[in-house]
């Protein structure tokens, strides 16, 4: 097996409820990306996004990376990982530093950059076990000029502010995740929050800089990212997902959660059709193991209840009280597992109230391995912001080469934004 130069290769890692992904690309000078291997696997001791069996998933995450290994003929030994979990939320901060001298440092810029990473779970959080788990440093401005510059080192002023948006987690369910990855044997390269990895994989210039909402629809949680003015404004996690209309089945039909899933893959959609009160469902009931039949119709009406309720509870609760539906001129991006099911993608622009398009991963170039479904948007974004960051990372050590030890690392997470170590 050819275990290759690290930084020629990038490896995703998207663990999720229902399946854990691994995909491995190469990457050529100009940072462009070919997919060569994907791993695909249950994923088994992981819920909505968390650890519950630490042995279960060490396991699941081991057999998607020897996958992704035996079709690229790639060994894997470092990875790039997509970050989720209950009551994940952001918070916009700022800093603000009055300048010694008019001309901005290097050292002026981490200080305010600091400034604003300070974080106060008691104050900001949710639980005192909530941590800054990854960041976006949106720019910087000086005096009263709202516009963002990105490097504003040289440049002159009085005052200087930073712009960053945090993303606050549990700090214990990130280390369980980052345990059982390199109980695998692998190392941490970087920790992306997975609603920004699929936005990256599937949303348009264009569409981040008029205003859009991105949701990844899993199995155990939807992801929401909220663009404005081409940056990252808002980001949740919502415990709420395609689980839920499993459980609904398996709990009206009797069937086991198994067979809840296969019916809801075959059979299930939104909006009734001519054919759903002849089309018959067969399957058996768990505990009885009687054979049992049910309609199409009867079916839909579970799921579309299910379906439309998370839609509403998201809308009154994270879209509507800061008037979203007005800022996102871009309408709405799906992504996703859900996405595929037929009807969906028409019942969130009902209750939304706003154009809906189904985002697919956009790859440039012929790829050896194709990804082209909505549930691959994670992943594939994750390979994506990792080579982003990679030549942000250079770019910032050829600018503040001279820094090294505690400076050097706290530079690198500032501004890179690298929490995997």
């Amino acid at each position: 097996m050819d275990s290759g130069a690290q930084s020629s290769m990038v490896v995703a890692l998207d663990i999720g409820t229902s399946k854990i992904a691994c995909a491995v690309a190469d990457v050529n000078e100009r940072g462009e990306l070919k997919i060569v291997g994907i791993g695909k696997v249950a994923a088994n001791g992981i819920q909505d996004g968390s650890v519950q069996d630490v042995e279960s998933a060490v396991e699941s995450i081991r057999l998607a990376k020897e996958e992704a290994e035996a079709m690229s003929g790639r060994e894997i030994t470092m990875v790039s990982t997509a970050l989720t979990g209950k009551y994940l939320h952001s918070v916009n901060r700022e800093g603000r530093l009055v300048l010694g001298e008019n001309e901005v440092t290097t050292d002026d810029v981490q200080r305010v950059t600091r400034l604003a990473m300070a974080f106060d779970p008691k104050v900001d959080g949710r639980s005192d076990d909530d941590r800054v788990v990854a960041h976006i440093v949106k720019g910087y401005t000086l005096d009263n000029d709202n516009v963002l510059i990105e490097d504003p080192v040289g440049m002159t002023g009085s005052v200087i502010r930073s712009h960053v948006h945090l993303a606050v987690g549990s700090e214990s369910i990130v280390a369980n995740l980052v345990k059982c990855i390199r109980r695998v044997g692998l190392d941490v390269e970087a920790l992306i929050l997975q609603p920004w990895a699929s936005a990256a994989s599937c949303v348009t210039p264009t569409e981040k800089e008029l205003g859009v909402i991105v949701m990844d629809f899993g199995a155990g949680a939807i992801d929401l990212v909220c663009f404005e003015h081409s940056e990252i404004e808002k980001t949740q996690v919502i415990p709420a997902g395609g689980e839920l209309i499993r459980r609904d089945i398996a709990g009206v039909f009797e069937c086991s959660l198994d067979d809840a899933e296969e019916i809801k893959r075959a059979y299930g959609h939104i909006g009734p059709r001519p054919e759903d009160k002849y089309e018959k469902i067969r399957y058996t009931k768990e505990a009885s193991g009687e054979n049992a039949v049910q309609t199409c119709e009867f079916l839909e009406k579970i799921v579309s209840m299910r379906a439309g309720e998370i839609l509403r509870v998201i809308k009154e609760n994270y879209i509507d009280p800061e008037r979203w539906t007005q800022k996102a001129a871009a309408g709405i991006v799906i992504t996703g597992g859900m996405t595929e099911m037929p009807g969906f993608p028409e019942l969130v622009q009902r209750v939304m109230g706003l154009p809906v398009r189904i985002g697919t991963p956009r790859l440039p170039g012929e790829q050896a391995v194709n990804l082209t479904a909505a549930e691959d948007s994670t992943v594939t974004g994750v390979l994506l912001e990792t080579v982003r960051r990679r030549r942000l990372s250079g770019r910032i050590r050829r600018n503040a080469g001279r820094f090294s030890g505690l400076m050097g690392v706290f530079f690198r997470r500032v501004v890179f934004g690298d929490f995997a170590g």
